[in-house]
């Protein structure tokens, strides 16, 4: 019966093929990040060698470091990219396996959306007080903080759909390139 219940908030892969392009598309924004950062150290050495520099460079780099790690947490998540212990969980059977899953998608949810709390309201504060860079370009903060903030929604929503597949008995995340050790 609960099973039955379920199904009717479960997100079908029909559904989950929306967010899969929101998780593409900040996997993109990562790179665009990375690949600013790239170029701004390029401008700044250039402009070192011209006795210049870039003003705010170092606050810049940062903000888009910063961007670039947030804003890939959810592909990399679903393509299996981050450190998983399975040497445990392949250790039990496999319905021991699964609850151990579930349990601990639980706890990183219930984790994810505390922090995902606490940064929207370190944001809203940054606006609220119009809080701004102490560099030479006064950046309004809550601009640069966004990024955090986004990173972290679409990682609680991909453990929510993850979740909510472990329900339904199948696991959205793809196998990672490593070789998975399973105990004998």
């Amino acid at each position: 019966m609960a099973r039955h219940v379920c199904r009717a908030f479960i997100l079908e892969k029909t559904d989950m093929a929306f967010t899969r392009k929101i998780y593409q598309l900040s996997e993109v924004l990562s790179a665009i990040c990375l690949a600013s950062i790239a170029i701004l150290i390029i401008a700044q050495i250039i402009a070192r060698f011209s006795g210049t520099q870039i003003p705010s460079a170092d606050h810049f780099a940062a903000w888009t470091m910063a961007g670039a790690v947030f804003l890939a947490l959810p592909s990399t998540f679903l393509k299996g990219g981050h450190i998983r212990v399975t040497l445990i969980l392949t250790s039990f059977g496999k319905t021991a396996e699964r609850v151990m899953d579930f349990i601990s998608t639980l706890i990183a949810i219930a984790i994810l959306a505390w922090g995902t709390w606490f940064i929207a309201e370190y944001v809203y504060e940054s606006y609220t007080y119009n809080d701004v860079s102490q560099g030479i370009l006064a950046v309004p903060l809550w601009i640069p903080q966004c990024t955090m903030l986004l990173g972290m929604v679409l990682m609680l929503t991909a453990f929510i759909e993850r979740l909510f597949s472990l329900i339904n008995g199948s696991d959205i995340l793809e196998q990672s390139s490593e070789t998975i050790i399973e105990a004998e």
